[in-house]
């Protein structure tokens, strides 16, 4: 043993194991875990683009449940619920997210946020939306629950327990028609402390930024092919980017697969139960040296789609 492990004691070592793994899952997917990530973004499309909403002509609900390092103890696991929908036959539309994610053993979180957007006719058949989100979330990092001999017995700052709620103002803009779309966006810009004393005080968070643009070619009347591809940056890492591509097989079935640099590669899949409910999963190989440590990643959707009054009821292809 190196002369480091010596002067630890097991538990004291396994909480620095502890912290040394949440530090590595950030690094790993470039910062992702700061938020979570999602290999079916393009069926998630409200959590990562508070304009996304814009782009659907119905009232949709999305769950979807995402299991990553699947194997590994204290792997995160994130769970989304959404829904949105244009109000009536205006040009405004609103939603809501709720999610949970949770980060190793002792790191979770909680929020709640709503979305509004707008959009403008710019072209023949051509929009541009603006949106905005905001909510509250309550963070917890709850050391002492896990290792009750930690040093939070002594008084360490390093391991102390954090509980706090937290405030979120996001916001996207999305340019798009019926073959394509273009999006920017922000979803947690302003992420602020609620809890501190004379009022909000920042986190250690650093926002990220994302750009996102995808393409519908009709191949025949039975085939489709949707390339999408998703960029995020965050101050300080490297830039991560998604290649997407999906092929839709007589409206009924996507099958697709991904490349997410500096992470893994995925499968994606998502069947029409019906014509307006369907099912999603995707799977990541994972590139990185967790290979041996994990049996990949999971995630399965869900999604409903119901007609809006005063409005057509067409499928969306984004």
């Amino acid at each position: 043993m190196s002369t480091f492990g010596k002067h630890l004691s097991p538990v004291t070592l396994k909480i620095y194991l502890v912290l040394l793994f949440c530090l590595l899952s950030g690094l790993i997917s470039a910062s992702a875990q700061q938020k979570a990530i999602y290999t079916q973004y393009m069926f998630n499309g409200l959590t990562i683009n508070p304009a996304y909403s814009a782009m659907d002509e119905a009232f949709t609900v999305t769950a979807l449940s995402r299991h990553q390092w699947v194997g590994f103890k204290g792997a995160p696991n994130t769970q989304t619920l959404s829904a949105y929908s244009h109000i009536g036959e205006s040009n405004t539309s609103v939603g809501g997210f709720l999610i949970r994610d949770q980060i190793g053993e002792v790191l979770n979180e909680k929020g709640a946020y709503l979305t509004l957007a707008q959009q403008v006719e710019i072209g023949d058949g051509t929009y541009l939306a603006v949106g905005f989100n905001g909510g509250i979330s309550s963070y917890q990092a709850n050391f002492s629950d896990d290792y009750p001999y930690s040093p939070e017995s002594v008084n360490d700052p390093v391991f102390n327990n954090e509980h706090n709620t937290r405030g979120n103002f996001g916001f996207g803009v999305m340019l798009f028609s019926g073959s394509y779309y273009a999006g920017f966006s922000s979803p947690h810009f302003y992420y602020r402390d609620l809890n501190s004393f004379g009022g909000a005080a920042a986190t250690k968070y650093r926002p990220y930024y994302m750009l996102q643009g995808g393409y519908l070619y009709t191949i025949s009347d039975g085939l489709k092919l949707r390339p999408s591809v998703l960029f995020k940056y965050v101050n300080g890492s490297p830039l991560q980017f998604d290649l997407n591509a999906n092929l839709l097989i007589s409206e009924r079935l996507w099958l697709g697969a991904s490349y997410r640099s500096l992470d893994s590669f995925d499968a994606i899949a998502q069947l029409y139960i019906t014509d307006n409910i369907a099912l999603g999963y995707s799977f990541d190989f994972v590139t990185t040296k967790l290979v041996k440590a994990q049996r990949g990643t999971h995630e399965i959707s869900l999604q409903f789609r119901f007609p809006v009054l005063g409005r057509d009821f067409p499928r969306c292809y984004f």
